[in-house]
């Protein structure tokens, strides 16, 4: 391997100097497309190129595509910034579909181009939009995706009816080769819409541009609907959908470069002649084919319009957003054609989702998953506004008119279950609302929260619903807002969907509370040792400046720690087979002498799965001598298989192969429900020093009894 390459480019203050490490690595093999093409000359071809390329990917967040191996090798995309970042490499925070947001690079010289390179960077991924303002794309991106049967002058063909489409609208289009098969064509427009106006912008004009040449081009998602034509991908203009930019390299043997062209040179170009070889002779010839492109910068009104006309004159609605984005408002199913039910016809199966999101009337339509938290040890330090951790069930409610649904954790709506909660909603909410929230129930008497007695309100006869909500009434905290009128939150920092979300709930009455919040450590350590006592669950810290992602864990639990002595009473084995064990059911003995199930614990890697089989084998054990016999139901003693199935999975056994009660093992939890734990208690060590006899209820920490009112009252210091 050679010694390093030192490369000087100019820069803004004089020259940089840039270390390029194992030059002669092949990045590009030899192959009958080409001869081999190393990193050093790709280092050269940066530096040759840099000016073009600096107006393709300059002042834009940028993500690498990057192969340490060479094209045969793995691949991986870089959209933080990767360790080592010289100082004049800037980067920028970009907002994700997600809604989180991290930095990405921004490529502004020469030399910064030439340092991705050193990181083995082949292809640079330029975002739609400037760092000043990258909500609000300044550029269309039209992909001209041929499909098997159609070739690159099939791609040509669609780009010059594409040229009149956008004519027609007072736009200019700039084409360019993808650097394979296909065409891009870019469009300079004012940063005035932001990401999803500007993608029905691009869907307008792709449906008009296959009305016009209905034979040639397709605008359908799924690949099995698409047939011989070409693919206007309009999903290229979605928010963190990057196409390879002008003048980057192509990961494709004989290092073909994505290329702008003139509209004269498009008709008869052979792409494949495009390479890190031949483009910089090519723009030293003829200069840069894009070189007039920021000038030519018009408005996105128009593209736009034509989707308007086809909603309003044409029924037709949104398309299929990329597979990892999260529902949209409006979206189709999610389903290919091919895998929908036989028994419904498109008219059944399509439009009931997207009639559905219209009649919400809202900026956040259902399902949403809950954005989640992650468990540490210690109180956050950073700028953090805390919660008391509630103990129910994890829900978002939506509230338009007199429309109400409450979903859960997994997206399914648990509205029917909690009729009192709908009411209540309806009588104190603010119409046109989106909240996070936990539906609790209290102990009757005891002012203290119930697990148990809540899971036992999802039941499917609708007359003991009814009962149930009279007789064990619930109730909803919220804690977090995501959309409030005509306004989506998600994207807002927590310290002002909170500021908001008290101003919306002022003078809420019960069923329906605020959760008090702190950004004081000190009150919130108060809260961790004093809420136990009513039932909570630890404390919860949000990010004051993170914005709402769903199902991502972005917020912080603490919860409490104990250790409890159990007696191994039994095992299940594991869903993918029977040689493997899923987990060791735990006991603990009370006053009367029973042992009593009080939970499991279940993780293990595979191979201590297989290893605690076999140890457990010669406990192995039957019925008839064994504490938690049949029998024992009839006695009212709490047993694994009390209940004879899972309350959440009908399908779900529940069996269990039972063992003498003669091991104990030292676990951690977190707190107790009644009698049980409350969750998965977690694996420890084995404590031959115990007798089962001695594992025993009175081992377990008993919190000091807290009033749940209090609770829910203001609390000092409740603001973050």
């Amino acid at each position: 391997m050679a010694d390093a390459l030192t490369i000087e480019v100019p820069g803004p203050d004089g020259d940089r100097t840039v270390r390029v490490s194992s030059p002669d690595r092949v990045l590009w093999p030899a192959t009958d497309a080409g001869p081999e093409i190393t990193k050093g000359d790709l280092a050269a071809y940066v530096v040759t190129v840099g000016e073009p390329l600096l107006r393709a990917i300059g002042d834009r967040p940028v993500t690498l595509q990057r192969f340490p191996e060479g094209i045969d090798g793995e691949e991986f995309w870089s959209k933080n910034p990767p360790k080592g970042a010289p100082d004049f490499v800037r980067t920028v925070s970009c907002r994700y579909p997600s809604g989180r947001r991290h930095p990405q690079l921004v490529v502004d010289e020469v030399a910064s181009a030439v340092w991705a390179v050193q990181m083995n960077t082949i292809t640079f991924h330029p975002w739609p939009v400037r760092t000043a303002d990258n909500d609000n794309p300044d550029e269309l991106r039209i992909d001209l995706d041929p499909q098997p049967g159609r070739s690159f002058a099939d791609s040509v063909e669609a780009a010059f009816g594409l040229r009149e489409v956008l004519s027609d609208i007072g736009l200019t289009g700039w084409p360019k080769t993808s650097g394979n098969r296909g065409v891009h064509v870019y469009v300079r427009v004012r940063p005035t819409h932001e990401f999803l106006d500007v993608r029905h912008g691009v869907i307008g004009i792709a449906r008009e541009l296959e009305r016009r040449l209905p034979d040639l081009v397709t605008t359908a998602w799924w690949k099995e609907e698409r047939g011989e034509k070409v693919f206007v991908d309009f999903n290229q203009a979605c928010r963190d959908r990057t196409i390879a930019s002008a003048y980057s390299p192509r990961p494709l043997p004989g290092a073909p470069v994505s290329t702008p062209v003139s509209w004269e040179e498009l008709r008869d170009v052979d792409p494949t002649r495009f390479t890190i070889l031949t483009v910089p002779e090519l723009v030293a010839d003829r200069g840069d084919a894009w070189q007039g492109i920021d000038e030519a910068a018009g408005d996105v009104a128009g593209a736009v319009a034509l989707w308007d006309e086809d909603v309003r004159e044409r029924g037709l609605g949104e398309l299929n957003f990329p597979p990892d984005y999260p529902k949209m408002p409006g979206e189709p199913p999610r389903v290919q054609p091919s895998k929908r039910r036989a028994d419904k016809t498109d008219e059944e199966y399509l439009p009931p989702k997207t009639e559905r999101d219209a009649a919400w009337n809202l900026p956040v339509v259902p399902p949403v998953s809950p954005m989640l938290a992650k468990a540490v040890k210690g109180f956050p330090t950073t700028e953090v506004s805390f919660e008391p951790k509630w103990d129910g069930f994890r829900s978002v409610v939506f509230r338009s008119g007199d429309q109400v649904e409450i979903g859960s954790r997994n997206e399914k709506p648990m509205t029917r279950y909690f009729p009192e909660i709908v009411d209540a909603v309806k009588a104190e909410l603010p119409d046109r609302i989106v909240l996070d929230g936990e539906i609790i129930l209290v102990r009757p008497g005891e002012d203290r929260l119930d697990f148990e007695l809540l899971q036992q309100r999802i039941h499917p006869a609708a007359s003991r619903v009814t009962r149930l909500a009279a007789e064990t009434p619930a109730s909803f905290v919220a804690f977090d807002l995501l959309a409030l009128g005509d306004e989506d939150f998600t994207g807002r920092p927590f310290r002002e969907r909170r500021a908001v979300l008290e101003e919306a709930l002022r003078g809420v009455r019960a069923p329906i509370h605020l959760t008090p919040a702190t950004s004081e450590r000190a009150v919130a350590q108060r809260w961790f040792e004093e809420f136990e006592g009513a039932g909570l669950d630890g404390v919860v810290a949000k990010p004051l400046d993170g914005v709402y992602e769903q199902d991502k864990r972005v917020m912080f639990k603490i919860k409490h720690e104990r250790t409890a002595d159990c007696v191994v009473a039994g095992y299940r084995t594991h869903k993918s087979g029977e040689d493997l064990i899923g987990s060791i059911l735990l006991g603990l003995y009370a006053a009367d002498g029973q042992l009593h199930s009080v939970g499991v614990i279940g993780a293990f890697p595979m191979a201590r799965r297989r290893e605690l089989l076999t140890e457990l084998q010669p406990l192995v054990t039957d019925f008839a001598d064994h504490p938690w016999a049949w029998a024992a139901q009839e006695q009212a003693t709490r047993t694994p298989t009390s209940g004879a199935g899972s309350r959440w999975n009908a399908g779900k056994d529940l069996s269990f192969t039972p063992l003498r009660p003669e091991r104990v093992v030292e676990v951690r939890y977190d707190h107790m429900e009644g009698t049980r734990f409350r969750h998965t208690a977690q694996f420890v060590r084995w404590r031959a020093d115990r007798t089962p006899r001695s594992c025993t209820y009175d081992q377990l920490a008993e919190p000091v009894s807290y009033d749940l009112a209090d609770v829910l009252a203001p609390q000092e210091g409740s603001t973050p």
